[in-house]
């Protein structure tokens, strides 16, 4: 090889370094890396390890640079954890709005401290809704048990004001006739089929009576079995909130 070859090679490697440091300026870097998420010091330098790989698409630092806790110094692309972030996005609203909604049902409750469907028409959680609907529903037969037991026990007084009546008439006949009947001037069988009537009045007073004192206890296992299904309602909501409540702490905290 002569020293013009010679010469020639030399240009042509020459040429072709400075055409790589050239594209190594203007190409952008596209490498994907993996690393720990930490910094450390060796030979003098800061070598920076990134928490999750990806695709390097622009860096904001250069060699040498200072650098502060909290400074952006490249960005990384990672379709994982765009979509993991997108996926802990979308379950933080889900999660705030159930709260809310669940929250806004607990708070809307009726005079006698029920909950009610108020809300429910609205409300985004299916299933929270469908039980809402079902306990309301069974809420909704005992109270109509106890309207009818409250009627019954109405119509029962009624009956039971008239037979007062009536025993209260018998009381007087038979202290008008218990004179009579001693002096012979009434018959003693008028007065003892008075005092028969009155017995039965009386008998029949206390049945009325007793049946008044079961359908009344009726009426209070009703209203306890109403309260306990709400109670159950209200714990099972409450739950849920609680339960939602420790999952957004941890998405807020990813």
């Amino acid at each position: 090889m002569n020293r013009r070859q010679s010469d020639h090679l030399m240009m042509i490697i020459i040429s072709l370094t400075i055409l790589i440091i050239i594209l190594t300026y203007f190409i952008e870097i596209n490498s994907v890396v993996h690393g720990q998420g930490v910094i450390t010091t060796k030979d003098n330098a800061q070598l920076i390890s990134l928490s999750k790989g990806g695709t390097i698409q622009d860096i904001y630092v250069a060699e040498g640079d200072t650098v502060k806790k909290g400074e952006l110094l490249a960005k990384v692309v990672n379709l994982d954890l765009q979509k993991e972030y997108q996926r802990y996005r979308t379950q933080k609203g889900y999660l705030d709005k159930d709260v809310n909604e669940i929250s806004f049902i607990l708070d809307k409750e009726n005079e006698s401290g029920l909950i009610t469907l108020d809300g429910t028409r609205s409300l985004s959680n299916k299933e929270v809704k469908a039980n809402i609907e079902l306990v309301h529903s069974q809420i909704r037969a005992k109270e109509l048990k106890k309207t009818s037991l409250d009627s019954e026990i109405s119509g029962l007084q009624e009956k039971l004001s008239s037979k007062e009546k009536e025993l209260a008439l018998l009381a007087e006949e038979i202290n008008i006739l218990s004179p009579l009947v001693k002096k012979g001037i009434s018959p003693y069988t008028n007065f003892l089929n008075k005092k028969q009537a009155y017995i039965k009045v009386k008998s029949e007073i206390n049945d009325i009576e007793s049946s008044i004192t079961l359908k009344k206890d009726d009426i209070e296992l009703v209203v306890n079995d109403i309260e306990a299904l709400n109670n159950e309602l209200r714990l099972s909501l409450s739950k849920i909130i609680s339960k939602n409540l420790q999952e957004l702490e941890v998405v807020n905290s990813t």
